[in-house]
């Protein structure tokens, strides 16, 4: 059974309950499920045309060659900038990495981009700054950064 529609049916299911329990709260609550996806649904819906645009225009052995398991620590580190850069949520950032798996990318390159594209955010930073100061800001994201390379090297050499 697929695990999407189990996720659904428990959901369904605790949905009941609370109505049972108390239908005030569950109304508030499908009110408040009802924001929270009229806010994901339009990242969602740009990712997946995303998606379609490197599945379409991006063949398999370009991913292959610079994130595919071969490119080493150089698909490594252009997995980590791309993250760093990337303007993805990371609600979407999953899906998205799932294509660049399938299309060819390394387990090590993809572990630089989901990380550093949820950790390291580069049109954050000026606000990173303004909260948190340059210096905490600077060895934060360079701290990050290391890690997340550490973590794809071991992810390559394990998977």
């Amino acid at each position: 059974m697929d695990v999407g529609i189990i996720y659904l049916a428990i959901a369904f299911i605790l949905y009941i309950v609370s109505a049972v329990k108390d239908i005030k709260k569950t109304k508030q609550a499908l009110i408040a499920f009802g924001k929270i996806l009229l806010t994901v649904l339009p990242v969602l819906f740009l990712v997946f045309i995303l998606m379609g645009i490197v599945s379409v225009f991006v063949s398999k052995e370009t991913i292959t060659s610079w994130l595919g398991s071969s490119s080493n620590v150089f698909g490594i580190l252009i997995g980590e900038i791309v993250g760093s850069f990337a303007l993805i949520s990371p609600i979407a950032i999953f899906p998205f990495a799932g294509v660049l798996r399938d299309r060819g990318a390394g387990y090590g390159a993809l572990v630089g981009f989901v990380m550093t594209g949820i950790l390291i955010g580069v049109s954050t930073l000026p606000l990173e700054i303004k909260m948190f100061g340059r210096n905490f800001t600077i060895v934060r994201n360079a701290l990050t950064f290391i890690i997340v390379f550490l973590m794809g090297l071991i992810f390559m050499l394990v998977l």
